[in-house]
């Protein structure tokens, strides 16, 4: 019997595609990740707007609680996952914040206005770490919709506008952005181990 589910599913092109996106900003993503320009505060409250709009329960339970972690209120976070607008969300986040929902909203189409509006506001190298928080997010939420709908299928329940092999399908192909996060950590962590080290030999042979 299917049931009533409002998620957006996504089709294996599409996620591929969404993938491509990823791939194209990845290293923006691994220097977010090990070197962030914004706080974590800033970045889990844009995995959080971008949650919200697509609706995966995972992420969104599991950034409420990175969230935490990085020091906002519980009410901060509560009024974060409910979409209601952004009143109380910090100035500097806002424009990021109406972003994320953007991009989510568009299904990963924004007006390019808004795009060039997030670069005036931010600057590039804030604007790489928040467009690559969104891309990660975006492609995980979406994920996780279709683990859901699969959850939902093996229990008798499945979503009327989706089928098996689409889930199996979208469900495993996500996967295949691992590989490419773990070399391109690898590769900047022995790229800054790199230059510290070159950076010492400089000192050393200006002290000498």
């Amino acid at each position: 019997m299917s049931r009533k589910f409002d998620k957006r599913i996504i089709d294996l092109k599409t996620q591929n595609d969404d993938i491509k996106k990823f791939i194209k900003h990845s290293d923006s993503f691994i220097e977010a990740q090990l070197n962030p320009v914004i706080s974590k505060q800033f970045i889990e409250s844009v995995s959080l707007a971008i949650s919200q709009v697509n609706g995966c329960k995972l992420c969104s339970y599991t950034h409420a609680k990175n969230a935490l972690k990085a020091g906002m209120t519980e009410e901060e976070v509560e009024f974060l996952m409910t979409g209601e607008g952004f009143d109380k969300a910090p100035k500097e986040q806002l424009e990021a914040l109406l972003y994320a929902q953007h991009y989510a909203d568009t299904k990963g189409n924004p007006d390019k206005e808004a795009t060039q509006k997030l670069l005036a506001t931010y600057g590039e190298e804030k604007t790489k770490d928040i467009m690559s928080s969104i891309l990660m997010m975006n492609l995980t939420n979406l994920h996780g919709n279709v683990m859901e709908a699969f959850t939902l299928r093996l229990k008798g329940k499945p979503v009327s506008y989706s089928n098996l092999w689409q889930e199996i399908a979208v469900s495993i192909n996500f996967f295949k952005v691992m590989p490419v996060i773990l070399y391109k950590m690898l590769k900047y962590k022995l790229k800054r181990t790199k230059r510290d080290r070159n950076n010492v030999i400089i000192s050393q042979f200006e002290m000498a």
